[in-house]
């Protein structure tokens, strides 16, 4: 008997559909009326009151009228006989409902003309496959209400969750059910005689043909599954049936089609993917699913809140966030297009938005004071050259001059901004110039990353002309950070062999030294190694101190997180941010400046995730909220891998005093890259505390400077430090092997202005 079913209440899918002119059937039907447990729906008289004002539109009948009409109807057609009783097993209901033809007609009367009879006829005759419920539950049902096709095929092998009541129609009470049954039964409640095939083990390689063609080819797929592979395989196969394909991505309403029965050889996903291997794209995490969904959607293509949101999964939110309202509006979105196409009216492939905050502007825009750049213009360089250096004794020819330029520019430079203009004079004196106009940045605070660098450069000119036997005196002249001259250096006299000077084999490391972002295992440094490294700075008489225990580690990360933050926050630090990167190789190559970012060592989802942030209203967004936690994991990997890392001070916060860790830390950077260590710097930190502390107008609101203090309080606790020493410049150690890429270098004649 029905009443008493022999399968689990989770398997039933299907009404079961009983004709009370059949002998077995009028059987259960009576059955199933006798059992208390089963509700009884019998408004089959509303019905038929329904079914005769359609059949006379033009008229409008009075209660009595209709009342009587509905009486007569029945003498015609016994009222116990007639029509269907619907079994809902999962409901415990029983409901009388008028025969098929008759029902469709009534349930679709107020689509017309929206949908004209003559397109209903057409459209009953539809297959449309549908993959992935829980986005694909919003546009099967919207298709069921329309009646936009005559058969549904449904695909889904996943369960409710809980994390799914943000944007699927079902309650608690579902918990632990196929999402495909609830999605079927929902549609049988709708429409017990629109036909349903189930595919409840989702999508397979064994299973697709059947999916597309048993008991007919499909004549639309639409694919709103999470599986990377099986989006991949649903194209591929709908190329070989030439069957359409659309797509809903919940985010601005972008909807997406690909026509392949009209261009059976078109570029899966527009050719955005490019070449793809299916088993590439089996068990990929959540975070490497992002990168590839940003290459299949377009970054740019992408809402603020949605490049927030995506920077987020793996720290704050485990998978992509999804909205009720954006899956509704994708469910519209694709009922009216699908019915379109499915009729035959003119639909193109390509990619569609339905952006409603576009459409209607409610965020108004917050009304800020922007700080004013004034953009930095050089000095006066060659009117600005001493009048009283003792000119050269040794002059240096032309190719003695580039080759000494050259080595000295591959000193390292904060973005690689490459500050330095050389001015060679008329008495063969070469001068250091501060080219402002190419450092003007949030970390370069009062110039002092510059002076870093210079000092740099400084020190391989020293080591260079040592190994060339050319005897120099460098002369310093800044004494204020504002100063544009640096220093003067004179040659001397040249020997015919090499001058022995201090720490003069580190000249053979200077063209390996490099930054390296790559991370690799924690491996720990020696003693020597750690005491070989404080004695570069204890010459100078500079204190350092260095952390490495996992516990430190792990709270400098949450502080060098929160900083980068900051950075990013600030609206001249996300610009500088976006300006000092060379996206792409041939980004890179022209400008010879700048981070390529295939040196920031990134996976492809944090590559990808870095390019959201040249959106920069997706980091205003963080700003405004106080988030952005997904842009510390970078500098979280950073810190957690590195076998120490070391904080470099100053007794004093000078120019000279800058100055001169740019020699120590060119005298680590080298040693350790000949040991085949590892250097990073981490500065930014360093930059931002400074600046916040020392000036007013420094850009931060109230709440991130509180921020900012506590981080600094918290910096100052870890390393220890004492409080009369200035923090001058952090940097890691560690064993990440050779680097991907090298940063470019400008050319000398860009650098260089010679005096005739």
């Amino acid at each position: 008997m029905l009443t008493t079913p022999s399968y689990s209440l989770s398997d039933q899918v299907y009404p079961v559909i009983l004709n009370p002119r059949n002998r077995d059937d009028q059987e259960k039907i009576v059955d199933l009326k006798n059992n208390p447990q089963i509700q009884v729906i019998n408004q089959i008289n509303s019905q038929v009151g329904d079914l005769i004002k359609s059949r006379h539109p033009a008229k409008t009948f009075s209660k009595e009228e209709l009342k009587a009409e509905i009486e007569n109807f029945f003498e015609e057609n016994p009222k116990e006989s007639y029509g269907n009783w619907v079994y809902y097993p999962w409901k415990y209901a029983l409901v009388h409902l008028l025969p098929e033809e008759e029902f469709i007609r009534v349930r679709t009367l107020r689509n017309n003309y929206k949908i004209t009879p003559q397109e209903q006829k057409e459209l009953a005759k539809k297959k449309v496959g549908i993959v992935g419920l829980s986005v694909g539950q919003s546009i099967a049902l919207a298709m069921a209400l329309e009646r936009s096709c005559g058969e549904m095929r449904l695909a889904d092998f996943d369960h409710l969750e809980l994390s799914n009541l943000n944007r699927l129609k079902a309650g608690v009470t579902s918990l632990g059910v196929e999402k495909i049954v609830i999605a079927a039964r929902e549609i049988a409640e709708i429409d017990p005689y629109l036909k349903l095939t189930l595919f409840r083990d989702g999508i397979t390689e064994e299973n697709i043909d059947s999916f597309f063609s048993e008991q007919g080819e499909l004549d639309l797929i639409i694919d709103e599954c999470d599986s990377l592979d099986i989006k991949i395989l649903l194209r591929k196969t709908a190329q070989k049936y030439q069957i359409p394909l659309m797509m809903d991505t919940s985010d601005r309403g972008m909807l997406d089609i690909e026509r392949f029965d009209l261009e059976p050889e078109r570029p899966i996903f527009h050719g955005y993917l490019g070449d793809i291997n299916l088993d590439t794209l089996k068990n990929l995490t959540n975070k490497q699913k992002v990168a590839i969904g940003l290459k299949m959607t377009g970054v740019d293509t992408l809402s603020p809140r949605m490049k927030a949101s995506l920077l987020e999964v793996g720290q704050t939110i485990s998978s992509w966030p999804q909205l009720a309202s954006a899956v509704f509006l994708g469910g519209a979105s694709v009922a009216h297009v699908a019915r379109k196409l499915l009729v035959g009216e003119p639909v193109d492939s390509g990619r569609f938005f339905v952006d409603l905050d576009e459409i209607i502007k409610l965020d108004l825009p917050e009304i800020q004071e922007e700080r004013e750049v004034v953009p930095v213009k050089n000095g006066d360089f060659l009117g600005s050259i001493p009048k009283n250096i003792i000119p050269s004794g040794y002059v240096l020819n032309k190719e003695e001059l580039n080759g000494l330029v050259e080595f000295a520019n591959l000193a390292p430079s904060g973005g690689n901004i490459q500050p330095w203009i050389w001015v060679f004079d008329q008495n063969g004196v070469l001068h250091l110039f501060h080219d402002k106009e190419r450092s003007h940045s949030m970390l370069d605070y009062k110039g002092t990353g510059s002076l870093i660098a210079f000092g740099a450069a400084l020190e391989n000119i020293r080591l260079h002309c040592a190994k060339s036997g050319i005897e120099i005196e460098i002369i310093e002249h800044i004494q204020d950070f504002e100063e544009d001259l640096i220093a003067s250096i004179r040659f001397i006299v040249k020997h015919n062999q090499k001058i022995k000077v201090h720490n003069g084999e580190l000249v053979d490391g200077v063209a390996i030294r490099c930054t390296n972002r790559k991370n690799a295992s924690k491996v720990d440094l020696t003693p020597e190694q750690i005491q070989l490294f404080h004695g570069y700075a204890l010459a100078e008489d500079m204190p350092m101190e260095h952390i490495s225990a996992k516990s430190d580690l792990e709270k400098l990360s949450g502080i060098i997180g929160g900083m980068d933050r900051m950075r990013l926050f600030h609206d001249q630090g996300l610009k500088d941010f976006i300006n000092e990167v060379r996206w792409n190789d041939k980004e890179a190559r022209e400008s010879r400046d700048g981070i390529d970012i295939a040196t920031l060592e990134l996976s492809g989802a944090e590559r990808a995730a870095m390019g959201l942030l040249k959106d920069p209203r997706t980091v205003r967004f963080f700003r405004k909220f106080l988030m952005g936690y997904g842009l510390t994991k970078i500098s979280h990997d950073t810190i957690m891998s590195s076998s120490a890392m070391f904080l470099l001070q100053g007794k004093e916060f000078t120019p000279q005093e800058y100055l001169k860790a740019g020699k120590v830390l060119q005298r680590i950077w080298i040693k350790a890259n000949m040991m085949e260590i590892s250097f990073q710097p981490v500065t930014a930190a360093m930059f931002i505390f400074h600046q916040t502390l020392r000036e007013k107008d420094h850009g931060f609101t109230k709440e991130e400077v509180t921020m900012i203090k506590k981080y600094k309080a918290e910096f100052n606790t870890l390393f220890n430090r004492e409080k009369s020493n200035e923090e001058l410049f952090m940097f890691r150690l560690n064993f990440g092997g050779e680097p991907s890429m090298r940063s470019y270098r400008r050319e000398v004649e860009d650098t260089l202005i010679t005096i005739n």
